[in-house]
């Protein structure tokens, strides 16, 4: 958890895609070992950002393709592996929607909208 203080404070944004990459590889660790169920305990630590400043940070990262880095990419992967720690609901929205969009800024495929 105290890695993910991280991703939403602006002066790290440049620390952005290896944060990403390193927090996604420990969510898919987590989930390998049973621990799908809510990968994010925030009443557990006070200190880590609201499921919506995370939410809006890795989807407005993820967006705004232009700033290099890998760092679009490597945030959506991020919201992709942690949404049902951010909004359990958001589940068939993030397996349809995202996948698309991180090959699309990798330059795999066309993004048709």
């Amino acid at each position: 958890p105290f890695l993910l203080q991280f991703v939403t404070p602006v002066q790290f944004t440049s620390a952005l895609a290896p944060l990403c990459k390193s927090l996604m590889h420990l969510a898919l660790k987590k989930q390998e070992e049973g621990e799908s169920a809510s990968l994010i305990r925030y009443d557990l630590n006070a200190n880590l950002p609201s499921p919506y400043a995370l939410t809006t940070r890795l989807l407005v990262s993820g967006l705004v393709w232009v700033l290099g880095g890998g760092r679009g990419a490597a945030a959506l992967r991020l919201l992709h592996v942690l949404h049902s720690s951010v909004h359990p609901a958001l589940d068939q929205l993030w397996s349809k929607k995202l996948p698309p969009l991180v090959e699309h800024l990798e330059g795999g495929k066309r993004l048709l909208l």
